[in-house]
């Protein structure tokens, strides 16, 4: 009886979960990404070690983000590398409603120095980004383990 009543009431926690994260109507799509994106963002670093002991100069950086159909992103934040990145769906309509306005996330590794002094290994991200009036904006993060995600810098680019 305790085992039927713990399946029933996992079945409809994942029944609540996948609701929630239902795209809600109207809602971009992966594929509204595709094509060339670009735009500059200025970078201290990209650790908050980085930041604290000034190691990198200060500077903007260029950013390209390059989209195909099937949610694969390439492309460059400075002098650092995309490599087996891919966007995604990123929470559905209730999260919306709660005020959380991310369209897609972006996961993948950053490869390289992104500016000159910065530390070039290759690094898990996370880019929260929405996609809203012909213009993607949000965050770019370095996941580091056992700690928070550090963010480290802005995003706002155009076609």
């Amino acid at each position: 009886m305790f085992r039927m009543k713990t399946i029933l009431l996992v079945a409809a926690i994942v029944m609540v979960v996948s609701v929630f994260n239902l795209p809600a109507v109207g809602m971009p799509a992966v594929v509204d990404l595709a094509g060339e994106w670009h735009g500059d963002s200025r970078f201290t670093g990209i650790s908050y070690d980085e930041y604290l002991q000034k190691k990198v100069h200060a500077g903007k950086v260029a950013i390209v983000l390059k989209f195909s159909k099937d949610g694969k992103v390439s492309g460059s934040l400075g002098g650092a590398e995309f490599n087996g990145s891919v966007a995604e769906a990123h929470r559905g309509w209730f999260w919306h409603l709660l005020g959380n306005q991310t369209n897609f996330i972006i996961e993948g590794k950053l490869v390289g120095a992104v500016a000159a002094g910065s530390d070039a290994a290759a690094r898990p991200l996370k880019m929260p980004i929405t996609f809203a009036g012909g213009q993607i904006t949000g965050g770019v993060f370095a996941v580091y383990p056992i700690k928070y995600p550090y963010p480290f810098l802005d995003l706002c680019l155009n076609r």
